[in-house]
């Protein structure tokens, strides 16, 4: 989402993990058999792999000299390391002159083909959801003309639905210009199914076809379906405030797990995680806080702020553990069921994430946007990332 305050500087903080070094030999021997599968291949190898890099051109035209092929590469990712994060598909701050710059939102369709609404903090007019199929190719570009009287358009959170695409509109973030659109991504017909709200940011839904979404400046989580458009007030509470006067975005995403006994949600203004108990009938119940990023700093001796910092896009993984972006940290925080924080994963070099929004699973490959808001929206892209477990939502 387009940040609402000075954005917070990261150049104090750098994220620590283990590194493994390897040559272009190491390359060689991948594509000819005699490659270890113990021998890690890390960044440094796989930075040539992406397609984003500017080794890529070169390396595929010496692959194909060997008779492999970028594809081929490609289709491997299951195979590298656990932890492993690569940058997938162009640089979209360059990319078609910049217009699907600053990805937020995120969605996946049945054929893998994955959509990317840009939230560019230049767009006034129209904005853009741009298109990368399963093999990191922009094939597809549509343009989501701003809503009436608002000064902005700025595209978030997505989910793909019974073939159409849901995607939120912050807008200016002031009342009544925030948006729920629906897109047929065949036709690019972009149809306004509720107005009225601030800033309106992260979505979810449950088995029974309804759907959930916050407003980060409001502090509310409505509800509605494809049966029954109506747009209620399903939840509200202080806690989906933000009570940081640095950062006002309050309650950001959401994400059921397996059961749907609660709907957790995070504040990324206050750098927590709660959630929402629902009863049979799914009714919300009181809400609870799950994860406080302060109080885990405390109890793990990181430096303030680093769990938590500004808690963005969420996903659950089926061994009930919840993956949670923190994109001023650069990293992915996963947390146990009991809310531990067990794992922090960043990327490293051209590889790091850049203020990383929104995940999506396809089996136990984790694609993610970077709204790259921090600095000025130059590494704007899609990166992919190989967890150890299966998403619980996923493609």
């Amino acid at each position: 989402m387009r940040p609402l305050a000075t954005p917070y500087s990261n150049a104090a903080y750098t994220p620590r993990r283990g590194a493994h070094t390897a040559s272009l030999n190491d390359i060689g021997e991948f594509l000819h058999g005699s490659f270890h599968p113990q021998r890690l291949i890390t960044e440094e190898i796989m930075q040539l792999y992406s397609p984003a890099s500017r080794w890529s051109s070169s390396l595929c035209l010496t692959l194909a000299l060997w008779g492999v092929s970028c594809t081929l590469l490609a289709h491997n990712l299951y195979d590298l390391p656990v932890g492993t994060i690569l940058n997938f598909g162009p640089n979209l701050q360059t990319a078609v002159g910049g217009i699907c710059r600053q990805p937020e939102g995120l969605a996946i369709d049945p054929d893998g083909n994955f959509y990317l609404a840009s939230n560019s903090d230049s767009a006034t007019t129209v904005g853009h959801v741009c298109v990368i199929d399963a093999k990191g190719n922009l094939v597809d570009i549509i343009d989501v003309p701003a809503g009436p009287g608002a000064a902005a358009i700025g595209l978030v959170g997505e989910l793909w639905e019974g073939g159409h695409l849901y995607v939120l509109d912050q807008a200016d973030n002031i009342v009544p210009h925030g948006r729920i659109l629906r897109i047929n991504p065949r036709t690019h017909e972009v149809t306004t199914v509720h107005d009225g709200l601030a800033f309106p940011n992260g979505m979810a839904e449950d088995r029974h076809g309804n759907l959930y979404v916050t407003d980060s400046l409001l502090g509310v989580i409505y509800r509605f379906s494809e049966n029954d458009p109506t747009l209620v007030k399903w939840f509200q509470s202080p806690m989906l405030l933000s009570n940081n006067p640095d950062q006002n975005v309050g309650a950001n995403d959401l994400a059921f797990d397996a059961d749907e006994r609660y709907l957790y949600v995070d504040n990324a203004g206050n750098r927590q995680v709660m959630r929402i108990p629902l009863d049979s009938k799914g009714n919300p119940g009181a809400i609870e806080l799950f994860a406080d990023g302060a109080s885990l700093d405390r109890q793990l001796g990181l430096p303030t702020p680093t769990a938590l910092f500004f808690a963005d896009g969420m996903q659950f993984d089926v061994k009930g553990n919840l993956y949670v972006m923190a994109n001023i940290t650069n990293e992915i925080e996963v947390f146990s069921p009991s809310g531990s924080l067990i794992h922090r994963y960043a990327g490293t070099g051209n590889n790091a994430f850049s203020f990383n929004a929104s995940p999506v699973f396809k089996g136990r490959l984790m694609f993610i946007t970077n709204m790259s808001a921090t600095d000025g929206g130059v590494n704007s892209k899609l990166s992919v990332f190989v967890a150890p477990y299966r998403g619980l939502r996923t493609k």
